[in-house]
């Protein structure tokens, strides 16, 4: 397997001048015959060689025809990169298997990425049997360029938001569009070192705590006064019931008598009822403030 990566400020140190210079040797190996004796070369060739009889990409569209459109469209791309190289021309045939994986490396780092994945790394591979295959293969060739052109111009919304953690990018390609697997995780993940924001959440969870502790240490003071206060009303309502009935004891006691019969049928009797019964009332209210 082989493994390539690039990153956005990395990606332009990968000159042209290595591809001028490959391209230049690879074009004067290049056969200059066209139409029917081309193909005929080149299907003898494949022949020759165990060349692919069928393209990658024609096998994924039979199992996924409802993907025709978007696959189509990301081959397109691929050979725009190729034309943009200025090497669609260019065999394959002629080239040994190193040769060929440092051509379409240095085609992989001429795609650009887009601005908002400054920070970004994206590391490739490609099994051997994927190199093979688009050796062999122009349109699976194209394909993952396409693909990789299609990716990389991918606007990230979320870049310029504030905590942001640029990301590390696989891409793992094999002999069919099915093998490929993208991943992309946070280059923050599974730090021990803190950040501003950790500390800032951390500060944040301890205040709410200490006001957490604040409020249920003013309720539980709520809760004591309000006992004291129903401790002493009851007290109070006590001491006035015993004083009510000291009261009447002494009034109902001082009326009693022959000497004082006139007035216990007469108006003290019914002051004296009067008085008692306005001390009554008063007591009730007092277990109510």
């Amino acid at each position: 397997m082989s493994i390539g990566s690039v990153g956005y400020a990395g990606y332009t140190e990968y000159t042209s001048k290595y591809t001028a210079k490959y391209i230049a040797d690879q074009t004067d190996k290049t056969s200059s015959k066209t139409g029917f004796s081309k193909s005929v070369e080149k299907a003898e060739t494949a022949g020759k060689t165990g060349g692919v009889k069928e393209s990658a990409v024609e096998r994924y569209i039979k199992k996924h025809p409802e993907d025709r459109s978007h696959v189509e469209g990301q081959v397109r791309a691929g050979k725009k990169v190729l034309e943009k190289n200025g090497v669609q021309d260019v065999s394959r045939e002629n080239m040994t298997m190193e040769e060929y994986k440092r051509f379409f490396t240095a085609l992989m780092d001429s795609i650009p990425f887009d601005a908002s994945h400054q920070g970004d790394v994206e590391i490739w591979s490609i099994s051997e049997k994927g190199w093979e295959q688009m050796k062999n293969d122009p349109e699976y060739e194209a394909w993952v360029l396409g693909y990789t052109s299609e990716n990389r111009s991918v606007y990230n919304p979320f870049a310029s938001w504030p905590g942001y953690s640029p990301n590390v990018c696989t891409e793992n390609f094999g002999d069919s569009i099915e093998q490929h697997i993208g991943q992309s995780v946070p280059m923050s993940s599974g730090s021990s070192k803190k950040t501003d924001s950790d500390e800032e959440s951390w500060w944040e969870k301890r205040q709410k705590r200490l006001k957490e502790l604040i409020e249920l240490q003013e309720k539980a003071a709520r809760e004591r006064a309000a006992a004291y206060r129903k401790s002493e009303q009851a007290e109070m309502l006590q001491e006035q019931m015993m004083s009510n009935a000291r009261l009447r004891n002494f009034l109902t006691d001082g009326i009693s008598g022959e000497e004082n019969t006139v007035f216990s049928s007469g108006h003290v009797t019914v002051a004296t009822n009067t008085y008692l019964n306005m001390m009554d009332l008063f007591s009730g209210n007092i277990g109510k403030i």
